[in-house]
């Protein structure tokens, strides 16, 4: 970490610390201190809406699935709701292909 994430980390490492902290939990009071709510929302909403456009390649698609994931944990808290929820917003053309192909990893 550095500059402001780094002093912040540095303030509160206390808290930070023992067995009941977990790396979840530290995101979470990360994404508290540094994305303010309304920020926050905005993402979750644009993850839930997200769709592949049509100039959009599979892999912008799927950076673009990872990036904004991280707002919502819970919505891709297994790597089959990950799946789940990358396949869905998929181009049309290339779903339509998938169906009845088992997809086993992300």
């Amino acid at each position: 970490m550095t500059g402001k994430t780094d002093i912040w980390r540095n303030t509160v490492k206390d808290k930070l610390v023992g067995p009941k902290f977990t790396c979840s939990k530290f995101l979470v009071e990360l994404r508290v201190k540094f994305y303010p709510i309304l920020v926050q929302r905005q993402k979750e909403k644009e993850f839930i809406e997200l769709k592949m456009s049509d100039n959009m390649t599979v892999v912008q698609y799927a950076s673009k699935v990872a990036e904004l994931s991280r707002f919502l944990p819970e919505f891709v808290s297994s790597i089959r709701l990950k799946m789940r929820r990358f396949e869905e917003g998929l181009a049309f053309y290339i779903r339509d292909k998938l169906v009845g192909q088992p997809i086993l990893t992300y």
